[in-house]
């Protein structure tokens, strides 16, 4: 099904999600923050003078989280969580957690066509697992091998966290695509559920505005 956009791009699932003047404030605001993390991490590879994107891919996966916190900490309903052990902040807005992905390095890939796979940090499948919505379908697997004590216990501790929260919030992922040559390419925002898989079942996803860009980001689907 095809989400629709009203006047001010905002779309009828995000006004239901965040009500309509913050639709409409993320919707600018989200992209602006992810094009400020990759143009840091894009400095970080040429300070580095180093051919290989190493300084870029490891900046960038700290900056986008920092961004997003810095450019949305001051709007209504919105807070954070340091996950125990982490060096960043994820920002929360109206209940939901807002959880960046690069998942992709070209502007002409769909992010609904993307595994996880390496791309997806630990964390981001936590989660994702824990926080996430349930899949619909799931195929027959192999049993899962039993976690480790250390994954046990991040989980525990992330879970402890997120229970002293007010509200227990929901997953949003935002994706992205982008590369050290050219930077922030594409954004997309919607809710995903973690199949055993590894994959990613889309529930509803929409492309956001890249900065700059009005006439962009009123596609959209739900299953």
């Amino acid at each position: 099904m095809i989400g629709v956009g009203v006047a001010d791009g905002a779309s009828q699932w995000s006004i239901e999600k965040f009500g309509f003047a913050q639709a409409v404030a993320l919707r600018k605001h989200v992209p602006a923050a992810l094009k400020r993390a990759v143009e840091r991490a894009m400095d970080a590879r040429e300070a580095s003078e180093m051919t290989s994107d190493h300084a870029f891919g490891s900046v960038r996966w700290l900056v986008q989280y920092e961004e997003l916190h810095q450019r949305l900490r001051d709007m209504p309903d919105v807070t954070d969580l340091r996950p125990p052990g982490a060096q960043f902040r994820i920002t929360i807005c109206a209940g939901h957690f807002l959880l960046p992905w690069h998942y992709a390095t070209k502007s002409d890939v769909e992010i609904v066509r993307v595994r996880p796979g390496r791309t997806f940090s630990r964390f981001a499948r936590y989660l994702l697992a824990m926080y996430g919505p349930e899949p619909q379908y799931q195929q027959d697997m192999l049993p899962l091998m039993p976690v480790s004590e250390q994954e046990a216990r991040d989980r525990s501790e992330l879970r402890d966290a997120v229970e002293r929260l007010p509200v227990e919030p929901k997953v949003l992922l935002i994706g992205y695509a982008c590369n050290s040559d050219a930077g922030l390419l594409r954004v997309s925002w919607g809710e995903a559920a973690l199949r055993h898989n590894d994959e990613l079942e889309w529930q509803y996803v929409e492309e956001l505005p890249l900065p700059g860009d009005a006439s962009q980001g009123r596609r959209g689907f739900a299953a």
